[in-house]
């Protein structure tokens, strides 16, 4: 399974840095890039999804080597809006038609310890990365009033779960100086943080574990051997009894066709200068993250130095945007006009997994020693981290809880690398549309 010479990764060697890369000291890293090892899990990608995986793999007493085809953080773990927020992509009721009531329960569950697991880690290891309550979703239509009261019913009687607040037309006008919102749904069992300085706290863990972990290390190839698995990097041999793999959308042809279960979408983030405490909380009364309803939404922030960090717009062609500040800044002004006095100090983009029923999409592959997990569409700050901790799981013999996310059953977006991306850009048109008007 030879990769593309052009990979995804790359897509970002140009840039000059996120906020969030500027907000943080990279661990040093003693790697041995010239060595081969023989070790019981290989783990390919240095993002939530890989970190979490080496995380919980040791702990369980397991030997383990990390490789990262450029830095810690480099993919969407590193760039995200940094919510944090709890359940799936979709919403229960859709779940519980999709999967039956069972399988949906149970996913809400695992939705629930996503976020706890992450907070855990933030307690336990004290790792200072600006973690706030409060996730408003902000209705762009008056229908989504409507919406917001039915949620907020139903997972109320039928799951037990009390974190909702509405804000109808006074009150979200009141959270959010715009003109742009006609209601709003607050979650309080949601989060926000700064992803990377998380990532890296995790990853700060593995450093005092010893774990090896290989930067520039970028995979070329992955075979089935009689015993385990080989991975082959330009200047590695690794052999392991098990791999597991987590590049989520900067997978490239690395497991062959099951990049067609994703679309790689590419997703733009702009940082203002600091608007200081007062001037922020103008904006956003009690320092929310915000997400809109549209189909093509808008994400926003504050820093922990009240930066407004805004995210939207998305591009799924395989070049990369690299004038994302103009890209973004447009949308940003029709939500916060007043924010065009203000200088726009950073802009990133990333690329993340969206699958066709915005579920993620874990698996096995070579007779059950190769693992993988992504697709996470967008929700993945919380997922990924849980995600690590079940692969730990199922590698030492306890598959249930894996099993509930591979037992979901994905469609192949048709066409190959070829066709796929302006199959799935032309069936979204009509939402696109949608927002527009």
């Amino acid at each position: 399974m030879p990769i593309n010479k052009k990979n995804t990764f790359e897509q970002h060697d140009n840039e000059n840095g996120s906020f969030y890369h500027n907000s943080v000291n990279f661990p040093i890293l003693s790697n041995n890039t010239d060595s081969n090892f023989d070790v019981d899990v290989c783990i390919i990608g240095g993002g939530l999804t890989g970190i979490s995986s080496a995380l919980n793999i040791v702990r369980k007493g397991y030997s383990v080597i990390l490789l990262e085809a450029r830095k810690i953080g480099w993919g969407a773990s590193g760039r995200n809006g940094g919510q944090l927020g709890i359940g799936m992509r979709k919403s229960q009721s859709s779940l519980e038609k999709k999967l039956g009531i069972n399988h949906a329960k149970e996913l809400w569950k695992l939705g629930l310890e996503a976020v706890n697991e992450a907070k855990d880690h933030i307690k336990k290891y004290k790792i200072d990365c600006a973690l706030q309550n409060g996730v408003l979703t902000a209705g762009s239509y008056k229908k989504d009033e409507k919406e917001f009261l039915y949620e907020i019913d139903y997972i109320q009687k039928n799951y037990d779960f009390d974190k909702y607040e509405f804000f109808n037309f006074k009150k979200i006008k009141e959270e959010i100086n715009s003109k742009k919102y006609f209601s709003g749904l607050l979650n309080k069992g949601s989060y926000h943080l700064n992803p990377l300085k998380f990532l890296l706290g995790l990853t700060n863990q593995l450093i005092n574990l010893n774990v090896n972990i290989l930067e520039n290390t970028p995979v070329t190839n992955i075979e089935e051997t009689s015993d385990g698995i080989k991975i082959i990097t330009q200047k590695n041999i690794i052999k392991a009894k098990y791999a597991v793999v987590g590049c989520n959308g900067y997978l490239d042809k690395l497991l062959g066709k099951k990049r067609n279960k994703f679309m790689p979408i590419n997703n733009y983030i702009i940082a203002t200068e600091p608007l200081r405490e007062e001037k922020a909380k103008q904006l956003i009364k009690n320092n929310y993250a915000v997400c809109d309803t549209r189909f093509i939404i808008d994400y926003y922030r504050f820093s922990e130095d009240w930066r407004m960090i805004f995210g939207g717009g998305e591009t799924y062609t395989a070049s990369f945007n690299h004038d994302s500040e103009n890209f973004v800044k447009k949308r940003m002004y029709k939500v916060f006009p007043e924010l065009k006095k203000y200088k726009i100090e950073f802009s990133w983009g990333g690329t993340l997994a969206i699958t066709v029923n915005r579920l993620p999409d874990f698996g096995t592959m070579m007779n059950g020693k190769l693992i993988y997990a992504h697709g996470y569409s967008g929700h993945g700050l919380a997922l990924s981290t849980l995600a690590g901790k079940l692969i730990a799981e199922k590698i030492s013999g306890f598959s249930d809880r894996f099993n509930f996310f591979e037992s979901i059953k994905h469609i192949s977006i048709p066409g190959g690398d070829f066709f796929r991306r302006p199959i799935y850009s032309a069936s979204i048109a009509y939402y696109k549309m949608r927002d527009i008007f």
